[in-house]
């Protein structure tokens, strides 16, 4: 049996993207890339979200390629942003299929039918495709539920989140990934989950305690007393991340409490460790991460 330390130190390490899923990863995107842009105006493609900030969790679904259409496709701007997905669907499932390829709040999903085994898959799930235009010094993308364009820069994102990595002894990250992992484990009572970086943007700062199950306490403690307060973008630019569960009473209220029993279970978890009982403890904890979560 492992001691919680190691348990925590295998559990980062299991969630870390491997060789094989970054080889998959990186032909699965190179394709739909170069199938858009010989399809339609594209001034510049990249890929972005939780991916490019290394706070994807596994199984790994919903990689983000950005891509900036150029000036030839200018008049989609004046229409209804929904048209625009309703046609990067279109030309999508042209190439993979219709059952394959469905719209999103502000992209477009290619879903590769790969089977999951234990939580791992080894390749790629799916990839969101997000059509964006520039403007000033940021861009905008579709919103199908607002109908509106969104102002939005996944390049401030990345930043942030690597700063508050450094700040964090390097330990930010692979936190933020355990708690995608707990939301996902939990029927995702936080949506979406870039809200879980935005509240640990905050909530998860210096100085590193050396202690995981302490820190992600920590993080359920205070996220349950603030995760009504409204959560902006941190860029600036877009909508409240919080939107959907501000708009929703009955959704936020799911969300305090699965926030309020995840840290009541680590609480125990922490008080068996502390009196001996350390498999008691690791079940504790693989019960709220579930089976990436190894006890041996």
């Amino acid at each position: 049996m492992l001691t919680v330390d190691e348990a925590f130190l295998k559990f980062k390490g299991r969630l870390e993207i491997t060789d094989t899923e970054l080889s998959d990863a990186s032909s699965r995107q190179t394709t739909i890339r170069r199938q858009i842009q010989a399809w339609i105006d594209v001034q510049d493609t990249f890929l972005s979200g939780s991916y490019v900030r290394h706070t994807k969790t596994k199984p790994l679904k919903d990689v983000d390629i950005f891509v900036v259409l150029g000036a030839k496709a200018q008049s989609w701007r004046g229409r209804p942003p929904v048209e625009l997905l309703q046609e990067f669907k279109r030309f999508l499932s042209s190439e993979y299929g219709d059952t394959r390829v469905s719209i999103a709040r502000r992209s477009v999903r290619v879903d590769f039918g790969v089977a999951i085994v234990d939580d791992v898959s080894g390749q790629v799930l799916s990839i969101d495709v997000v059509p964006a235009f520039d403007e000033d010094d940021h861009f905008v993308i579709p919103d199908k539920i607002t109908g509106r364009w969104m102002a939005s820069d996944p390049r401030i994102h990345a930043d942030l989140a690597t700063a508050a990595n450094s700040a964090f002894d390097d330990r930010w990250k692979p936190i933020v990934k355990m708690l995608k992992k707990w939301n996902d484990n939990n029927a995702k009572p936080i949506k979406p989950s870039f809200l879980i970086e935005v509240m640990a943007l905050q909530l998860l700062t210096g100085p590193w305690t050396h202690s995981y199950p302490r820190e992600i306490k920590g993080f359920f403690g205070s996220a349950t007393d603030s995760i009504g307060t409204g959560w902006a973008d941190p860029a600036g630019l877009g909508d409240p991340v919080s939107d959907r569960l501000d708009g929703d009473p009955s959704l936020m209220t799911i969300a305090k409490q699965a926030l309020w029993l995840a840290e009541r279970s680590c609480s125990e978890a922490i008080n068996d460790a502390d009196a001996g009982r350390v498999g008691s403890a690791l079940s504790t904890w693989q019960t709220l991460f579930g089976p990436l979560f190894a006890k041996s």
